[in-house]
């Protein structure tokens, strides 16, 4: 039995695309193709079905996936176990989260957790928050950092920071100079917002509906940096976090105003894994001390972090 198969065949299945499994493992798609081919003779029978635009499986294949997964697993678990009995000497860990989290929580907890562990590596990638939540799901991600996710049974949330939702500004913009802004007037203004796809969108949205306001943005991105971006040209504002917008405000490139508003309770980042998951060692640790460093992290007027009712790691 050859794993290469079955991982390059759950990749595929996951991505729906040869192509994009071949970039996600940097390999040639002549490569997995070899091997979706070998895993087809095997079982006698076709296990995707070729269209224009990608992949999709057979009920034969959807059957050999859930296989598929049950071996990965059943291996992970394995090296998990030898990992613990090495004492975690070595160890690689896959992050996803939120782009406007990584200058002020997630990179200062990752050196803390390097310091400790420094032959544990990463993979660290940036999404939106539907798209972290998915990526859990899929078993792409260990462990995400999300803006407001929304809730799912499959997904563990170990610790929450509360955070604030601010109006990025040029420190010459009008709005530069205002104590706070009430949701209810940024329908005048020239705004950027990011896609739907991300957790504060979803919660701009909600706030919004409840005042009766209609937005109209200038911008809509999906990028952190391009809000960032757009704010500090002077084009306008941009909604954001304290957190997302701290190393700018310290370096007097924006100005955070805060939002006042309904549902602003609601706004945090959740530090979650994917519920009966067996995670290794290595992702087992950090998952703990992200979650720790959630609890006693701070910015700006928001202090610590509150502990989920859920938050028992598996």
């Amino acid at each position: 039995m050859s794993l290469t198969r079955y991982r390059y065949f759950a990749l595929v299945a996951d991505h729906g695309s040869i192509r994009e499994a071949a970039d996600a493992l940097s390999v040639a798609p002549s490569a997995i193709s070899r091997q979706i081919a070998s895993l087809e003779e095997e079982y006698g029978t076709a296990l995707f079905e070729r269209r224009a635009r990608g992949m999709r499986l057979t009920t034969a294949g959807a059957a050999v996936l859930e296989t598929a997964r049950t071996i990965l697993d059943s291996v992970q678990t394995a090296r998990a176990a030898v990992d613990e009995l090495q004492g975690m000497k070595r160890g690689h860990v896959r992050v996803w989260t939120v782009e406007g989290a990584m200058d002020d929580f997630v990179y200062p907890a990752l050196a803390e957790f390097s310091a400790a562990h420094p032959s544990v590596s990463f993979d660290i990638m940036v999404a939106s928050s539907d798209q972290l939540v998915q990526r859990l799901l899929d078993d792409e991600a260990e462990v995400i950092v999300a803006f407001n996710p929304i809730l799912h049974r499959s997904v563990l949330s170990l610790a929450e920071i509360a955070d604030a939702l601010v109006l990025a500004a040029h420190p010459g913009d009008a709005v530069a100079g205002r104590h706070s802004v009430r949701i209810a007037e940024i329908g005048e203004m020239r705004l950027a917002l990011p896609d739907r796809t991300f957790g504060l969108r979803r919660l701009v949205d909600d706030m919004v509906a409840a005042s009766g306001v209609a937005l109209k943005p200038a911008l809509v991105t999906n990028s952190i940096q391009s809000l960032r971006s757009f704010a500090r040209a002077g084009l306008g504002v941009s909604v954001l976090t304290r957190c997302a917008t701290r190393r700018d405000v310290v370096e007097g490139r924006l100005v955070a105003v805060p939002l006042q508003g309904r549902n602003l309770r609601k706004a945090c980042l959740k530090i979650c894994v994917r519920n009966g998951r067996t995670l290794s060692p290595a992702a087992r640790a950090l998952s703990r001390h992200l979650a720790r460093s959630a609890r006693t992290y701070s910015i700006g007027h928001i202090q610590g972090a509150a502990p989920s009712p859920d938050a028992a790691l598996p």
